[in-house]
């Protein structure tokens, strides 16, 4: 077991989706706060309730969704998961993670990662689509890792290295992507933090300081599962609210309002991503 999830119980919900489905997707994506709209690319596609994937933790969060699509975009087969839990949520990391693990048993081999985040870089505006180039996982940094507890040399190294974990060659193609469709990408590093409570203004100017262009209370942990299962990703951060020049205080709604208004700039770049895998 790896955190106190047994391996088995990650088998069984991949063989699950693997039988529903009728097919192992080759990329799978993560949708963010109020981003599983992206799921409405697919063709084809199958929606599974994630309460009736076996061990699939459910999301209890406004704005994330409770289905697993899988279909197809052009010849090759996707997975969309319209929402996510969290650590605050009371989950475990491993518990956290536990659909990246079901997508490595799978054989997702591509994994994008979207999320929400709150803009610590001045030049960022709201809507902004930032490519993620790395992280600062603060939780993991305290020892919430999902890699936490007894090593299983079929999930990968013990010790897996965090460079490179946002793959360069997903990076050239989501850059590509979005010059073809006309987007304006933002580039930058992502700073994971606990939540639920969002960061006092000190903090995200400490934050700032340290190098973060975006925070927010997610992604990190599934990257690091990813990095050790093999898994390419590619990460995606949408601006949703500014840490500088203003006084007004976050709200979740106004996460909600700001995630709607990329949601399509979004879908057209992931799509347009994904047609570049399928034309390599």
């Amino acid at each position: 077991m790896t955190g106190g999830i047994q391996p088995e119980a990650v088998r069984r919900a991949a063989d699950f989706i693997r039988e529903r489905a009728g097919v192992s997707p080759r990329v799978a994506v993560i949708a963010g706060s109020g981003l599983g709209a992206v799921g409405d690319e697919l063709e084809s596609a199958v929606t599974l309730d994630v309460t009736e994937i076996p061990g699939w933790p459910v999301p209890t969060v406004e704005g994330h969704g409770r289905e697993l699509r899988v279909g197809w975009l052009g010849r090759l087969p996707v997975a969309v998961q319209t929402g996510r839990v969290h650590l605050y949520e009371g989950y475990s990391p491993a518990e956290v993670t536990f659909n990246v693990r079901a997508f490595g048993l799978l054989g997702v081999r591509e994994l994008i990662v979207t999320n929400a985040a709150g803009g610590l870089n001045p030049e960022f505006r709201v809507g902004d689509l930032m490519l993620i180039t790395d992280h600062i996982n603060f939780p993991g940094l305290a020892g919430l890792s999902p890699l936490r507890g007894p090593a299983l040399p079929e999930w990968g190294p013990r010790f897996p290295p965090m460079t490179g974990a946002y793959s360069a060659r997903l990076q050239a193609l989501a850059r590509q992507a979005a010059a073809e469709a006309g987007l304006t990408v933002r580039e930058g590093v992502y700073v994971m933090v606990g939540g639920p409570s969002y960061e006092a203004p000190a903090e995200a100017r400490a934050l700032r300081m340290l190098g973060g262009d975006a925070v927010g209370m997610s992604t990190a942990p599934e990257v690091v599962v990813a990095r050790q299962m093999g898994l390419e990703v590619l990460g995606i951060s949408c601006i949703s609210n500014l840490w500088f020049r203003t006084t007004a205080e976050p709200t979740h709604g106004e996460v909600l309002s700001a995630m709607a208004a990329a949601v399509p700039r979004l879908r057209r770049l992931i799509r347009r991503v994904i047609e570049l895998l399928d034309e390599r």
